[in-house]
């Protein structure tokens, strides 16, 4: 269990790093670039070796409900890519400016804060059944709907902070 532990925190500290070369090394793009795909396919090999290439068997199955470290290190492969994705599309080919997450970047504790406070309230909480479509229909809906109060927040330039 301390093994498990110390995997994991490995890994979650490896993506602190990736974090670290994208602002220390924004002038050298293909530097960056390369170690978060570097990043990218250690973690996946890492934690496909310890499964063994499948998900419930191998030497540490991947498991979300115990953190196994192969499933830290798999789904951290997927942040690692995803985060060299958006460092392209934004950083280097400026595609795509960041919106609408910049503006809920300008006011987080204030959005955390509301999401807490009015969670079972409607357009973020409504009964439902309990299928996945349906959750993830209600996720998305209570999300845009903070987006869009962090949006509204930014335009009125109201920023909340401590």
């Amino acid at each position: 269990c301390v093994l498990q532990k110390l995997g994991s925190s490995g890994i979650n500290a490896e993506y602190g790093i990736a974090g670290h070369i994208v602002v220390m090394l924004k002038g050298n793009k293909a530097t960056v670039l390369t170690w978060l795909l570097g990043f990218t396919v250690v973690s996946l090999a890492a934690g496909l070796t310890m499964a063994k290439g499948s998900l419930t068997g191998g030497w540490v199955p991947i498991n979300k409900n115990l953190w196994t470290v192969s499933f830290v290190a798999v789904t951290s492969a997927s942040a690692y890519f995803l985060l060299a994705l958006i460092y392209v599309l934004v950083d280097w080919k400026n595609i795509w400016c960041g919106a609408p997450f910049k503006s809920a970047g300008k006011n987080p504790l204030f959005l955390y804060v509301g999401s807490y406070i009015l969670y079972n309230y409607f357009p973020f909480n409504w009964s439902t059944d309990d299928s996945h479509g349906m959750l993830l229909l209600q996720s998305s809906v209570g999300t845009a709907a903070w987006l869009l109060v962090g949006y509204y927040l930014d335009k009125k330039k109201k920023y909340y902070k401590i």
